[in-house]
């Protein structure tokens, strides 16, 4: 039963891990969007109840040596996993894109210029 544990601690870091990750895309958002975020069903409802030792977020993940093959009985919980760790990429992709199109918005304003400066013209050029 050891592997079974173990691997539920894993998986209970990494549900954790993923719901902190949408969370903070939700943050930034109005509530609308936020909203939309919750919709998606990328929030996973862990609780860390599996009994491990769950590192926090801020930390780097390293993947857990020694697990083995992951048992039967948690198979159903990691496809739910990696169906919602799908999505929340998918999100950060769409993210990804709109603040792309943002900044060349933003780069495509010329810049402010001083209003005392001299400004030539040359018509005959």
């Amino acid at each position: 039963m050891a592997n079974l544990s173990a691997w539920e601690a894993a998986l209970d870091d990494l549900e954790i891990r993923l719901d902190a990750a949408a969370l903070s895309m939700a943050v930034g958002r109005s509530d609308s969007e936020a909203g939309s975020v919750g919709s998606g069903g990328v929030a996973t409802g862990s609780t860390g109840e599996g009994g491990g030792v769950i590192t926090p977020v801020e930390a780097a993940w390293t993947a857990p040596k020694g697990l083995g093959a992951i048992p039967a009985e948690l198979a159903a919980r990691v496809q739910d996993l990696l169906h919602n760790q799908q999505k929340l990429i998918n999100e950060l992709e769409r993210a990804r894109t709109l603040t792309l199109k943002h900044l060349t918005a933003v780069r495509s304003v010329p810049p402010e210029r001083d209003a005392r400066a001299s400004v030539y013209l040359d018509v005959a050029g």
